[in-house]
């Protein structure tokens, strides 16, 4: 072949994009199967997309899809379409009917039906009944079914930008508005915006270019459609997106009738182009720019109002994503230093502690004096203290981990009466009046009895501890219409009004108090993971009086 011919073909290739030679590559080897209509009816948009197996993307399943419909383990068509055989959905864990499929104009959404084994949208579950735009390339994962999404051809852009022409811009707004900031991932939020763009322009290509805060050039971020992918940086000077930085304002251009193209950067030239600029507090860190190729297509002001719409609230959205990132970063921060304190305490200190204890009580063991074996018995006692500190520190770790998870069926009247049971001792050997009474019709809810469990253990360990001898300590639980109370009423002193305020508050410890506030965290965390409220009061006569509040949303029979 000869240099001629080269350099056409190398012309002509230039001048399709990524989505246009994908169907001209596929069309040849690839049947696409209209469903669930036999055929594509002109007035509905039609989406043409191939699923491509993770494993190997020369298998695949091609479908025009031109309307709603429903993946599956099992095939009912036109009802239920599947990727694979059903011996192998079944093996893949894919439901007999998994997730939908539902097309519009501009999007094609995703929706899981409730499936055993979940969807996941490019490594995260969608949840049940919530629609998902899904994107080229975008990989979904049907129960342990992993297929990339091949979007071969949208809806025609004079289908799409003929209806969104009809829409007045005042009820387009909170749609654009809804799919853009809806997105808590930077890369999500700008699939959304580049898809929007297109969707609501028509434009042959969209990207989105952002200022590099050490160089000032502008590098590209995210782009669709694009030709030249070679091209990642722009200088700001003596460039239309440039400018776009500078005077913080949109810059439309359309090639004029009998006029040359626009020319975007050498060797690269368009019909129509659009840039608006991606500013927050009076600051434009970026550029939302659209383009046509196709000659005789122009962008009109409402296009221009759109696209500055649209860049509007990428802007917003891209600050929330990054806050929500930094923040789940400093959450996993987090639980890293607190898995490896929660290992530190529960195994290396709990071994130092069980050494202590062992040589003191040897030291016991032995013939010596008074004052030496008084010692040896305070260092037991004092290392029994710390071993059960340390397990309240754990606990108190784990709880603000997991203190919403692993709720189940929980009887409360066991909960609290083993409280009481297991206290019992304490009580009794400073003589005091420990009783328990149940008030109401009891039923089971769903909580976590453990973390219940030593919640209620606390309040009546402190009610107990702070209780003088011949006292009386009230442990209460009443089903009322409203709420579930636990109430625990003791005898003693009564707790010092100015900590009142306070006491609930993190690691809070009065000035009579010992420790570091751990058992009255235990309380509040995990009255807080069942959606309850616990207060404290002093009582008229004497004593303090502690309740816990739980919603009767949490009953389950």
């Amino acid at each position: 072949m000869g240099t001629n011919s080269d350099h056409m073909i190398q012309k002509v290739t230039s001048e399709l994009n990524d989505e246009i030679l994908r169907e001209l590559l596929l069309s040849g080897e690839e049947t696409y199967r209209p469903v669930p209509s036999a055929t594509n009816d002109v007035d509905q948009p039609v989406w043409r997309v191939r699923f491509e197996m993770a494993y190997d993307s020369s298998v695949g399943v091609g479908l025009d899809i031109n309307g709603e419909i429903t993946i599956g383990r099992q095939a009912d068509p036109p009802a239920v379409i599947t990727l694979v055989d059903p011996e192998e959905g079944d093996q893949l864990g894919v439901s007999r009917r998994h997730a939908i499929l539902r097309p519009t104009p501009s999007r094609l959404y995703v929706v899981d039906l409730g499936s055993t084994n979940g969807t996941r949208l490019n490594g995260r579950s969608i949840g049940v009944n919530m629609p998902y735009s899904l994107s080229d390339g975008d990989r979904l994962i049907l129960g342990r079914l992993e297929v990339v999404v091949r979007i071969i051809k949208r809806p025609s852009s004079a289908h799409t930008s003929l209806l969104h022409a009809k829409a007045d811009l005042a009820d387009t707004l909170p749609a654009i508005a809804r799919t853009i900031t809806a997105q808590l991932d930077v890369d999500d939020v700008l699939k959304a915006a580049m898809d929007t763009a297109i969707s609501y322009t028509a434009a042959d290509e969209v990207t989105v270019w952002l200022v590099d805060e050490q160089t000032g050039e502008l590098f590209l971020e995210a782009g669709r459609g694009l030709d030249d992918e070679q091209v990642r940086r722009l200088p700001v000077n003596d460039t239309m997106p440039g400018k776009v930085i500078e005077t913080g304002k949109p810059l439309r251009v359309n090639r004029q009738q009998d006029g040359e193209q626009i020319k975007v950067k050498t060797g690269y030239l368009v019909e129509a182009v659009i840039y608006v600029p991606l500013t927050l507090a009076e600051v434009t860190f970026g550029v939302l720019s659209a383009a046509h190729r196709e000659p005789g297509k122009l962008f009109t002001q409402r296009e221009e109002k759109l696209m500055q719409a649209i860049a509007d609230y990428t802007a917003v959205a891209i600050q929330n994503a990054r806050r929500h990132q930094a923040l789940k970063s400093a959450l996993a921060r987090r639980s890293k230093v607190l898995t490896a304190l929660k290992y530190a305490l529960s195994s290396d200190m709990r071994a130092m502690l069980n050494s202590t204890v062992g040589y003191a009580g040897l030291l016991e063991s032995y013939d010596l004096d008074e004052d030496t074996t008084d010692i040896a018995h305070q260092v037991v006692l004092s290392a029994d203290d710390i071993a059960q500190f340390v397990e309240k520190l754990v606990e108190a770790t784990a709880l603000s981990e997991n203190a919403e998870r692993n709720h189940a069926p929980c009887d409360l009247v066991d909960v609290v009466s083993r409280a009481v049971e297991d206290l019992r001792p304490e009580a009794e050997a400073k003589d005091i009046h420990l009783d328990f009474q149940l008030i109401g019709d009891p039923y089971i809810i769903q909580g976590n009895g453990t973390y219940l469990y030593r919640g209620v253990l606390n309040l009546i360990d402190n009610a107990v501890r702070y209780t003088p001898a011949g006292g009386q300590v009230s442990v209460a639980l009443a089903y009322w219409q409203g709420d579930i109370i636990i109430r625990v009423l003791d005898s003693g002193v009564g707790i010092p009004e100015a900590d009142l305020p306070y006491l609930f508050d993190h690691y809070f410890r009065g000035k009579e108090s010992t420790g570091i506030g751990l058992g009255l965290e235990i309380v509040r965390t995990t009255v807080e993971a069942h959606r309850g409220t616990v207060t404290a009061r002093n009582n008229d006569d004497v004593g303090a009086e502690f309740i816990i509040k739980l919603p009767t949303t949490l009953r389950l029979t």
